[in-house]
C-alpha cells in the first residue's frame, strides 16, 4: 500500500514519542522530530520522489542517509520495523498516557519505571491511591490533573482530525473520477459540515453504472481492509484506522440524499418536523405531498418545499440557522479570499524553518498585504526566545527588509508569553515599539478555572496586546483545553478592545466553533491566523476560514480581512487607549 506524506510523518512522530518514552537521547528524538516536519512540509508526495531514480531522499533538508533508507523502507513496506521493536519494549498504552496535558513522554517514562503505569487505568489505579504524588517532579497538583486529564483523554474517542482525513478524500474521489459516467460525487457528512474531527467519511454518488462504481471503490490501492460490498452501499478501511463509506443513488434523488448524509442528525429532524407540520413528508429519497414526489433531484429544491432559502452545511447544527433563513437573517460567511493577511507567523530566528524574506514571498503569492512576523519571546528558551534586545534587533531587520518591499509589508510583532500572574515577559517599554503584539500560554497550564481566567484577563488588558494567541491551550485528540471560563474571557477582550486568535493550525482550531460565535455575538473580533512555523504552513488558513464558518463569522467580524492602512490605523487607536 503506497505511504502517504501524513503517514510516514506519523510514523515518525510516533517513534519519537516511543524514543522519548523509552529514555533516548534527546538529540536521537529530535532527528526524527525534525524528519516528520520536513515530510509533513513537502508539496510533493515521498512516494513520487522515492520512485525517481535521478531524486535522492537525503537530498531533504535534515534527511540523512540513514533516515533516507527508513523513508524507502516506509515507502516499499508501509511500516518501519524500528516502531514495532520499540512497540515490544515499551507498553502501547503508555501513548494514550502522553496524550493528558502536561504528561510528556519523558514524564510517561518516569511513571512506568516508578509504579509500572502502562495505559491509563494503571495510571488511575496510581494516582487514585496517591501514589503519583510521591514521585519527584509530580506532586500533588499534578496528581489532580493526571485524574482529571485520563477522563478527558478517554473521553476523546476515535475520531480524527478533519485536516488528516482530508489526504483520504481527495485521493479516494481522484480514484472514482476515473469511472465513466459519473454525475455526482460528493463527501458528505461531517466532513461536508466542515467539521474538525470527523468519525469517517461518507461519500455519496450517482452514476450510471452502480456495480461498477462499487467494485471500482473497493479497488482503492489504500484499502487495507474490505469492511462490506452491495451494489449500492460498500466500506473499506484506508489506510490504518480511517472508515469509508460509498452510498450510490439514484440521480433523481441526489438531493435528498445529500441533504440527509450530511446531517447533522438535529439539523434533519427539525426539517422533518417542519415538513410534517406542512403536510409533507422528508427522507433521503424526496419530498413526498400525498405519496407524490414534489422535490429531491437538488438540495436547494428540498430546502424550497420547506419554504427555506438553501443553507450552507456548516450551518446545519440546528443552532438557529433554520429560524435565521425563515427571517432571511443567514450570515454572509467569511471566504477565504476575504483574508487580506497573516497576523502569526514564526521564522528561523526562533522555532520557524523560513527566513522573513521567505515568509513575505509566500505571503505575497497569496496576495497578502502584511504578515506578522511574531518569534516567540525569551520565555520560550526551547524555541530559542528572544530578550528585549534580540526583539529590537530583528525590528530593526524588519524597518530595513519593509523599505525595500511595497506590496506586502513585514508586520513586527511578538508572541509574548503570559506569566502566572497574568503579566508578560517583555517590558512594556519594549512591547510599545512592536507593530502585533500576541499574548499566549505555554507554562503553568494546570491553574484552576478561576486562576488561569483572572491570568488571560490581565494579559488582555495591557494595552499593549493586541490579541490572544490560541486561548485554551487545546490540542485535539492530543491535549484538552486549559480549565478557563472563555465568557469572561471574551468580555475581558470586549471591555479592552483585544483580539481572540482563531489558531488556524489544523491540530489546535483554537478557538471552537461555539467560542468563535460567542466572540461573534459580543462584538469581538476574531484573527484568522496559521501560526505558521514555514512558508508552506500558511496554507492552514483554509482550515481557520472553515473553522470560523462554523461560528458563524463574517467578514466584517475577522481583523485580518482589513486592508493594510485600516488595519494599521486599529491598532494604533487600540494601542494609545
Amino acid at each position: 500500500m503506497p505511504a502517504t506524506n501524513a503517514e510516514i510523518s506519523g510514523i515518525f512522530d510516533e517513534i519519537a514519542d516511543l524514543l522519548e518514552i523509552s529514555g533516548a537521547s534527546f538529540f536521537r528524538v529530535r532527528a526524527y522530530r525534525n524528519a516528520s516536519r520536513v515530510i509533513k512540509d513537502l508539496s510533493t508526495q515521498i512516494t513520487t520522489i522515492a520512485a525517481d531514480p535521478a531524486a535522492k531522499l537525503d537530498d531533504l533538508p535534515g534527511i540523512g542517509k540513514d533516515l533516507a533508507k527508513k523513508i524507502k523502507t516506509i515507502v516499499d513496506t508501509g511500516d518501519l520495523p524500528l516502531r514495532a521493536e520499540l512497540e515490544d519494549q515499551i507498553p502501547t498504552g503508555l501513548m494514550d498516557v502522553i496524550k493528558i496535558a502536561g504528561v510528556g513522554p519523558r514524564k510517561a517514562h518516569t511513571l512506568f519505571l516508578e509504579l509500572g503505569v502502562k495505559d491509563l487505568d494503571t495510571l488511575g489505579e496510581a494516582a487514585q491511591a496517591g501514589k503519583v504524588k510521591d514521585i519527584k517532579g509530580f506532586g500533588p497538583k499534578t496528581e489532580q490533573n493526571i485524574l482529571e486529564g485520563i477522563y478527558a483523554v478517554k473521553g476523546m474517542g476515535n475520531r480524527i482530525m478533519r485536516a488528516d482525513a482530508e489526504e483520504y478524500a481527495n485521493d479516494i474521489l481522484e480514484h472514482m473520477r476515473a469511472l465513466p459516467g459519473v454525475r455526482h460525487m460528493v463527501v458528505a457528512g461531517s466532513y461536508r459540515r466542515l467539521m474538525e474531527t470527523v468519525g469517517d467519511l461518507d461519500i455519496l454518488i450517482a452514476c450510471d453504472e452502480p456495480a461498477r462504481a462499487s467494485e471500482r471503490f473497493i479497488s482503492y490501492p489504500g484499502t487495507s481492509r474490505v469492511i462490506a460490498h452491495g451494489r449500492t452501499r460498500s466500506a473499506i478501511v484506508a489506510g490504518k484506522n480511517v472508515q469509508v463509506d460509498i452510498r450510490i443513488v439514484e440521480e433523481a434523488s441526489w438531493g435528498a440524499a445529500l441533504q440527509y448524509f450530511t446531517g447533522s442528525q438535529a439539523h434533519s429532524v427539525a426539517l422533518r418536523g417542519m415538513a410534517l407540520r406542512k403536510g409533507l413528508k422528508l427522507n433521503e429519497y424526496g419530498v413526498f405531498r400525498d405519496g407524490e414526489k414534489i422535490a429531491g433531484e437538488t438540495e436547494e429544491g428540498v430546502y424550497e418545499a420547506l419554504g427555506l432559502p438553501w443553507i450552507t452545511p456548516e450551518l446545519r447544527e440546528n443552532r438557529g440557522e433554520i429560524a435565521a433563513a425563515l427571517e432571511d437573517r443567514l450570515p454572509v460567511l467569511v471566504e477565504l479570499s476575504d483574508i487580506r493577511g497573516d497576523l502569526h507567523a514564526h521564522t528561523d530566528l526562533t522555532d520557524g524553518r523560513n527566513t522573513i524574506g521567505e515568509m513575505l514571498a509566500e505571503g505575497r503569492r497569496r496576495g497578502y498585504l502584511y504578515v506578522a512576523i511574531t518569534n516567540h519571546s525569551k520565555r520560550v528558551k526551547m524555541a530559542g526566545g528572544l530578550d528585549e534586545r534580540g526583539l529590537m534587533e530583528h525590528w530593526r531587520q524588519i524597518d530595513l527588509l519593509n523599505q525595500s518591499m511595497s506590496d506586502t509589508h513585514a508586520l513586527k510583532g511578538v508572541e509574548v508569553d503570559i506569566l502566572a500572574d497574568g503579566s508578560l515577559d517583555i517590558d512594556d517599554e519594549v512591547l510599545a515599539q512592536a507593530d502585533y503584539v500576541l499574548a499566549s500560554v505555554h507554562y503553568d497550564t494546570n491553574m484552576t478555572r478561576p486562576q488561569m481566567t483572572r491570568r488571560l484577563s490581565r494579559a488582555l488588558s495591557n494595552r499593549h496586546v493586541d490579541s490572544l494567541a490560541h486561548p485554551t491551550g487545546r490540542k485535539i485528540n492530543e491535549r484538552p483545553p486549559y480549565a478557563v471560563n472563555m465568557d469572561d474571557v471574551i468580555a475581558a477582550a470586549s471591555r479592552y478592545g483585544s483580539v481572540l486568535e482563531l489558531n488556524a493550525a489544523p491540530r489546535r482550531l483554537d478557538i471552537d466553533d461555539l467560542t468563535s460565535r460567542s466572540a461573534r455575538d459580543h462584538g469581538v473580533k476574531v484573527s484568522i491566523a496559521t501560526d505558521a512555523h514555514s512558508a508552506k504552513e500558511m496554507d492552514f488558513m483554509r482550515h481557520g476560514v472553515n473553522q470560523a464558518r462554523r461560528g458563524w463569522l463574517e467578514k466584517n467580524d475577522v481583523l485580518n480581512t482589513l486592508t493594510y492602512r485600516s488595519l494599521m490605523k486599529r491598532l494604533r487607536r487600540h494601542n494609545t487607549l
